[in-house]
Order: C-alpha cells, then structure tokens, then sequence
C-alpha cells in the first residue's frame, strides 16, 4: 500500500488567481485532458469545551455539513504528518451518519464509545466531563471546485480548490484562505506519472506551496492570535540582531580581501 503522501499533495496558493494560473497551465499541456467542474459547498464546524480538554488531548471533533446530510467524526490528532497520512489513522478515528440539526448531546453515547475504542489502554480522562459543555470553536464555510484530470498510461487525478471562509471563536479572528488538492486515483503502477505531472506544476506554478497540514491546521494558523505588543518587540529586536551579524559579517569579508 503507498503513503498516503505520495498519492495526494496539497498546496495553500498565494492569491486568487494562483488557481486559475494552475488551470491555464494544465490546458497548454496536450497530454492532459480535464472534464468539468462540479461545485459543492460544505460546512465544517469543530468543537471543544471551555477548558479545551479535546484540544490537550490532541483529539479532534467535527461535524461536516454537506447539503441535507451531516457526518460526525472524532479522531486522534498526529503531528508527525508520516504517521498522520498513514493507513493506521483510520483505526483512531470514528464517524457516524447524523441529523443536520441534531444537537450534540443526542451523540454523546457514540462518542463515549469512539473514545474507548480508540485507545488501547485505559483512559487517563472521564469522558462524560470531556464532552460537558461542548461547543463550537470554529467554522470552516467551503466552496469546493473538483474536476477529473486524465493522462497517458491511464493517469487519472482529481483536482479539487478550496475557497475557505474561517470563523475562529476562541481567537474571535476571521479570515479567508484558499488551497488545491491533488488526488491520484489510477492504480499504483501510475505513480510514477502523477510525480511528474507535480513536477511540471511546481516548476511552474511558484505561487503554490506545498504543504503537509490537514484542512484543520491550515485554518487554525490562517486565524491564530495576533502577535502581541511584546511579540512583536522581540521579532523586530531579532531582525535588527540578523541584520547587524550580516552587517559585521560583510565588513569583515571586505576588509580581509583589501588586506590580501
């Protein structure tokens, strides 16, 4: 089975024409044939109670609204994207089909279970107390744009845009963020020309970056808190010192080559 981050590769873009630069630049390419967009709007809402006990419990919990249909899921949060993109993952998250307006109480039952089956050992927390006052600490609206890319060889790709509008209400920041995904669905003996195709779009799409976060960490740093007065302080103190050590750097390279 392949890592995960082989077959997916997933980019925040620079501005709002980075994706439309993308799309040209795949149409210039004669061995690439796309069909047309589907459009989908969904709706992530993530929560955690006052005391953050999910968030020190490296647990996530959300529920995704897509038209008339809604799927809670809890998983455990890995930082190591090697482990978080792996097939393990899936035995540390659990989902189940919900109503769109049901309250999150009405589920507590199956998140306690998803807990307990989740962790091997016994748990270090009361899941009642966990899930007590829960609320909802931020929301994700996406428009979402995918469209199917074929290639030679049986290459098949989905190429799937973003448009995220970020509602953080532990920062009470809002922003908006954009990122494209990649996705191979050929079989794995294309691997080897979904690589070069993100070769041919990294060399020329320099306004995509490359990035191992999942959707949740993109929007959560896209909101952080805002650095504070002392902060900022301390970064500007940083740079004035870099500049200075490449100041004093230069000066010495020049007065050893006019003393030579």
């Amino acid at each position: 089975m392949l890592n995960i981050l082989k077959q997916e590769r997933r980019y925040t873009v620079f501005d709002s024409s980075s994706y439309s630069h993308l799309i040209k630049l795949l149409g210039t390419m004669t061995t690439y044939t796309m069909d047309d967009i589907t459009k989908t709007k969904v709706v992530d809402y993530y929560y955690d109670n006052p005391n953050s006990l999910l968030e020190q419990n490296e647990l996530l919990l959300r529920k995704r609204v897509t038209g008339g249909k809604a799927q809670l899921k809890i998983k455990r949060r890995y930082f190591s994207p090697q482990f978080y993109y792996s097939d393990n993952l899936r035995s540390h998250e659990r989902e189940k089909e919900v109503g769109v307006h049901d309250s999150l109480s009405k589920h507590f039952f199956f998140l306690n279970n998803a807990l307990n089956s989740m962790f091997t050992s016994t748990l270090q927390f009361d899941p009642d107390k966990l899930f007590a006052q829960m609320r909802v600490t931020m929301i994700v609206k996406s428009i979402q744009e995918s469209r199917k890319l074929y290639g030679y060889g049986g290459l098949k790709v989905e190429i799937k845009q973003e448009k995220l509008k970020v509602q953080n209400k532990k920062t009470n920041r809002k922003n908006k963020t954009e990122m494209v995904q990649f996705k191979l669905l050929s079989p794995d003996e294309t691997l080897p020309l979904f690589e070069d195709l993100i070769t041919k779009i990294e060399r020329h799409c320099k306004e995509l970056f490359y990035t191992q976060d999942s959707k949740y960490e993109i929007c959560y740093k896209a909101t952080k808190p805002l650095p504070t007065k002392e902060e900022l302080k301390k970064m500007k103190e940083e740079v004035e010192r870099k500049k200075q050590m490449e100041f004093s750097a230069e000066n010495y390279s020049a007065n050893k080559g006019g003393n030579k």
